[in-house]
């Protein structure tokens, strides 16, 4: 597993980073959109260490 760092659209103009853990980006980005809704993940980055 790794760790992904992702940038998400909480409501109008609110957005937070939050941390999951992922065996690839597409697994990352997929979780994101679980948690918070469909289109809501605007980026996400692999984290090191």
């Amino acid at each position: 597993m790794k760790r992904w760092q992702l940038w998400v659209r909480l409501a109008n103009g609110a957005t937070a980073h939050t941390i999951v853990f992922a065996g690839n980006a597409f697994e990352a980005k997929s979780l994101g959109e679980a948690q918070y809704g469909t289109g809501s993940v605007l980026n996400y980055t692999e984290l090191n260490g």
